[in-house]
């Protein structure tokens, strides 16, 4: 099954048959994630919005926990799909500008960055096999824009600017979020754009 996250497919993740209930459950629980934290919502909660029993629920996942992971394990791996198919398009301009401007308007485009925000708070407020997972994609990104950054630029400190990218992307997400009307985001990220690619 495709999750794309680039519309709202990856979130309902619909089953083309009814003993596919796992796809529920995590269809339900990702929905919710989107307003709530997964702390306030209850196993309850999960199996209306899925539209299967609580039974069905445990039968699936031991905890809440469990599938909170499952949740983040099929985000982060759609996430990392889509940047994998985006960059290695040889029919497409991937340039270092285009690069950038995808990196930061995709982050915020996404239809599961509500859902980003609340798996970072859940990790940061102590849930530990959370935020190794968050940790070990954080490195995975990393990498992936090291390198393609530096084969755009060689004389540029690649690892520096992947991580200047990844800390943009979440503090756009946040301005976003918060609806904050100071910031301009589409002319910040263009701003950030013609900096980074005069640069030589």
């Amino acid at each position: 099954m495709t999750y794309n996250l680039q519309g709202k497919e990856w979130m309902q993740m619909a089953a083309p048959h009814n003993d596919n209930i796992r796809e529920k459950i995590l269809s339900g629980a990702a929905t919710l994630l989107h307003d709530r934290s997964f702390n306030d919502i209850s196993i309850a909660d999960i199996a209306k919005s899925s539209g299967v029993s609580k039974g069905s629920v445990y039968y699936y996942y031991n905890s809440k926990d469990e599938l909170l992971y499952d949740i983040a394990d099929k985000y982060l791996d759609c996430a990392y799909s889509d940047l994998m198919a985006w960059v290695d398009d040889e029919n497409k301009d991937t340039s270092l500008p285009r690069l950038i401007r995808y990196a930061l308007t995709r982050g915020l485009d996404d239809s599961g960055k509500s859902l980003r925000l609340h798996l970072t708070v859940d990790a940061i407020a102590g849930n530990e096999p959370l935020r190794k997972k968050l940790l070990k994609k954080y490195d995975t990104f990393h990498k992936v824009f090291a390198e393609k950054i530096s084969q755009r630029r060689e004389s540029a400190d690649g690892s520096y600017y992947a991580w200047l990218i990844l800390t943009l992307i979440d503090g756009l997400l946040i301005q976003e979020l918060m609806n904050n009307s100071a910031l301009d985001i589409p002319s910040f990220i263009e701003q950030v754009v013609a900096n980074f690619t005069a640069e030589k």
